[in-house]
């Protein structure tokens, strides 16, 4: 099979995966509001929406209705900067490490059961792999 042909196959594979429950609950973890929860979890004193902007590479506007919809589902809390009333911190709430952790453990759990599926040589292999592609991916546009 040829590259090029490879890569039609890995698309379509990763369509395919976009349709299992697992791969789906994997996704929401590395995007949009979850992994908003992780960064703000990592860095507990609260960070800048700008930070978050940037971070998650999405535009400023996303960022600000995400917070919006977080914080009236009770995961976040912004409070004025002590520093600079000019600006907004966004912190954690405890509903929000409670439904990250909830979260977390529910993926990490379907994703045990499915390389658990594969055996260990298999499992070992597909994370190698993996770490190789993101690193040549990891640059590159």
């Amino acid at each position: 099979m040829e590259y090029e042909e490879m890569a039609v196959e890995l698309l379509r594979l990763r369509a395919e995966q976009l349709k299992s429950f697992v791969w789906r609950q994997t996704a929401k973890l590395t995007q949009g509001e979850l992994l908003a929860l992780y960064y703000l979890q990592e860095h507990d004193g609260g960070v800048y929406p700008r930070e978050l902007s940037d971070e998650l590479s999405v535009s400023t506007a996303r960022i600000a209705a995400m917070l919006r919809d977080m914080e009236e589902k009770g995961w976040i809390l912004r409070r004025d900067d002590r520093t600079d009333n000019r600006h907004i911190l966004v912190s954690l709430t405890d509903e929000g490490r409670g439904e990250l952790r909830r979260r977390r453990e529910q993926t990490l759990s379907a994703l045990s059961d499915a390389l658990k599926a594969l055996g260990p040589e298999d499992a070992a292999e597909l994370i190698r792999i993996l770490k190789r592609m993101n690193e040549i991916c990891k640059d590159r546009k």
